[in-house]
């Protein structure tokens, strides 16, 4: 952690049953506490924390930790109304529906609607679904800002673009939960077995089905460490924590390590639980650790990761910059160099909104080039400068994303 290591060992402590001093802390103390939870995302689980505790802040940061919480209770409650609106749709064009992460855990497993922050709903229908549940979504006023072909979504994303309306949420429609540019070896038989895993669950007031134990946290390791490469806050390890503290007796261990082993998703799934164990009060079972055949992974990445969860990455290291500086041949630089350049038709069709079958894409590739050079090539030349910081990250994100499976 390099987002003052003093803090976030406060802040853990506090969400913890950790000892903590906390009537040593002044008011300056207690801002950067509570700036640095919401920054992470858990802000109204410290507020409910410090209450249980018997842990006072001064007035003005009990205050600012009571206007999150109260806000968090506001906007989840309206969330979860339109959610179940869309729920209701969807019974009555017959689709199935699994809602994911936040609208299903902020009821389902943290038990108190203001501790889980909602953002973007998540929503998973089966593939032979999504153009009905589209459809559905579009009638309901929700859009994407651009249109989109779904077959050429599907060989780039786990989910469909974002679709909103005005005064309403954020929508991403998801087919499934595994991100399909990495390599795994998770099946449309694997997809099936998940859904006839599903079980009931009442969100949003509207009886539906969610993951089952096993497969929600499964999910939520993936989510955190293969899809985000562990870009996320503090939010996403306690919402793995309360999913086994919860469900921890119902989740079939041996099969959760044998289909990571199987899928080959390990080195991600181990340790995002390895740090759920290190930064919260959860204990996973010290044979799972051991059953999970992952990888060793160096110091200087691991240290990678703890920087990204406590301060994010810039733009660049998210995209192929970080793919073109951990090269070391010049052959391997420049295939790096080629794919950027050149993506796939499909992915093409998917930026720029066009027909992936339509002769319009060779058009786009000049656009591609100059969209590049706006947004990177500042890191570019950092790059070609040898910037002792740029470079150093660079490669340790490359390093990560070849450990994920990316490359």
């Amino acid at each position: 952690m390099t987002e003052s290591n003093h803090d976030a060992e406060r802040l853990i402590a506090l969400l913890t049953a950790r000892a903590v001093a906390a009537k040593t802390f002044d008011e300056a103390d207690w801002q950067c506490i509570v700036e640095l939870a919401q920054k992470q995302s858990v802000a109204p689980m410290l507020y409910a924390r410090l209450r249980e505790r018997g842990i006072t802040p001064p007035p003005v940061a009990a205050q600012r930790l009571r206007e999150i919480y109260l806000a968090s209770i506001n906007r989840n409650t309206r969330l979860l109304h339109e959610v179940g609106k869309i729920f209701r749709a969807f019974q009555a064009a017959d689709i199935p529906v699994i809602p994911l992460k936040g609208a299903c855990l902020a009821e389902a497993v943290y038990g108190n609607l203001a501790l889980r922050q909602i953002g973007d709903v998540d929503l998973l229908v089966k593939p032979a679904d999504l153009a009905k549940a589209l459809d559905v979504l579009r009638t309901l006023g929700y859009a994407a800002k651009h249109s989109f072909e779904i077959e050429s979504v599907r060989q780039l994303s786990q989910h469909m673009p974002q679709l909103s309306k005005r005064g309403g949420l954020t929508i991403e429609l998801h087919w499934t939960i595994v991100y399909p540019r990495v390599n795994n070896h998770f099946e449309d038989n694997d997809l099936n077995q998940l859904w006839s895993r599903a079980v009931p669950a009442k969100i949003g007031g509207v009886q539906v089905l969610m993951l089952s134990p096993m497969d929600l946290l499964w999910h939520l390791c993936l989510h955190a460490s293969v899809q985000h490469r562990f870009d996320i806050g503090l939010r996403g390890f306690w919402d793995m924590a309360l999913v086994i503290r919860r469900y921890g007796d119902e989740i079939d261990w041996e099969q959760f390590t044998r289909r990571a082993n199987q899928w080959g998703i390990t080195n991600g799934v181990r340790l995002a639980l390895q740090l759920a164990q290190e930064w919260t009060d959860v204990v996973v079972p010290a044979p799972v650790l051991v059953a999970l055949q992952a990888a060793p992974l160096d110091d200087a990445t691991m240290g990678w990761v703890r920087h990204k969860i406590w301060n994010g990455s810039s733009l660049a290291l998210k995209s192929n910059v970080a793919r073109f500086a951990g090269k070391e041949r010049i052959a391997d630089r420049l295939a790096a160099l080629r794919d950027a350049l050149f993506p796939s038709r499909h992915a093409m069709a998917s930026m720029y909104h066009a027909p992936a079958n339509s002769w319009r894409i060779l058009c786009y590739y000049p656009v591609r080039f100059k969209d590049l050079w706006v947004r990177y090539s500042q890191a570019m030349w950092q790059l070609l400068r040898r910037d002792r910081k740029l470079t150093t990250e660079a490669r340790q994100e490359a390093h990560l994303r070849e450990y994920l499976g990316w490359d």
